[in-house]
């Protein structure tokens, strides 16, 4: 009964961080900047670190514990927001991705940091566990902060440069791909070493990514940009990039020697966000949606944006009236 306790301790204490994160409404930019959320968050941190028995710690300060909150739970929020009519937890789930992304992709090299300095890898989950709650969590809702406070005034303009410099690469790709030369830059990526080719890949889905994801949050907290929903592509996007590094973190340990495994990896990347394939949305409705159970939320949500489209091209007057009254009709059919 003693070696279940801290189990049970701690499967209480994420059904209960699963609620929070459900139930609670995000606060956004402007609120996160109430510092007592954050000096309670930090209060309930140190106390969380200093009292709590070691054999709950460990359940939490590990790479599961980090998986947990900094990927698991965002993939299935986010895929509710998705396919939720409201369109704000976009918004917000895509500031968090933005955030979480730029984290991870800035502490890929802690492995060879922990080498060198055993004390940071000693204590290198707790604080990477601690940020990313502190990200995730409702009432503090660091995401938003930083996103607003940081990326969207100092990163902003520069994630708009990168943005278009890249879409503008993206037609010549789409030329090579078509004319067959793609082999040429297969067999460039084919002489890196491992550690590069991973480089690479991480490269290739986090900072063109990030930076259109930052574009597309800034300018729908502007009130622009709402009718190409890219802060819903790029959070559909994150969603399978997510379980795409997490297959490529895991299978690298057992298959990673083998050529040709980072090249597959690259180019199931370049699948989810080229928009030739648009392979994240493919993924997403065909995969995630009805694994998650949240298929007919979908349904409901492509069905909005079918009105949307028809009050956007019919003008004002009975003749839009007659058509959503037919449009009606036919939904309320049976069979």
């Amino acid at each position: 009964m003693e070696e279940a306790v801290p189990y049970i301790v701690a499967i209480v204490l994420i059904c209960a961080l699963v609620f929070v994160v459900e139930k609670v409404p995000r606060t956004k930019g402007t609120d996160s900047k109430k510092i007592q959320y954050h000096i309670a968050f930090l209060a309930l941190a140190l106390l969380f670190v200093f009292v709590v028995p070691e054999s709950i710690q460990i359940l939490f300060f590990c790479p599961a514990g980090v998986l947990l909150i900094g990927t698991l739970i965002p993939i299935y929020e986010s895929i509710k927001a998705i396919v939720s009519i409201d369109e704000e937890d976009d918004v917000a789930w895509l500031q968090f991705w933005v955030t979480s992304g730029t984290f991870t992709y800035l502490t890929e090299w802690m492995d060879v940091v922990s080498e060198n300095y055993p004390g940071v890898a000693e204590h290198w989950y707790q604080i990477e566990f601690m940020i990313l709650l502190w990200l995730l969590i409702p009432f503090t809702n660091g995401a938003s902060l930083l996103f607003n406070v940081v990326t969207k005034p100092l990163l902003g303009p520069l994630s708009n440069t990168i943005k278009n410099k890249v879409e503008g690469k993206l037609s010549i790709l789409s030329l090579i791909i078509n004319s067959g030369y793609l082999w040429i830059i297969w067999f460039t990526f084919l002489t890196l070493d491992e550690e590069a080719k991973r480089f690479v890949v991480i490269a290739v889905g986090t900072v063109y990514p990030i930076a259109a994801s930052t574009v597309a949050c800034a300018s729908s907290t502007d009130g622009n940009n709402r009718k190409d929903y890219a802060d819903t592509f790029w959070l559909t996007y994150w969603v399978c990039f997510s379980i795409l590094f997490l297959a490529m973190d895991y299978l690298e340990n057992f298959v990673g020697t083998i050529p040709g495994f980072y090249s597959v990896c690259l180019c199931a990347n370049v699948y989810l966000f080229l928009p030739m394939f648009k392979g994240a949305d493919v993924v997403f409705r065909n995969v995630l949606v009805p694994l998650s159970g949240q298929y007919e939320h979908m349904l409901l949500r492509d069905v909005n944006l079918i009105k949307r489209d028809m009050m956007e091209k019919i003008p004002h007057s009975t003749k839009r009236d007659a058509v959503f009254a037919n449009a009606a009709n036919i939904f309320a059919k049976n069979g």
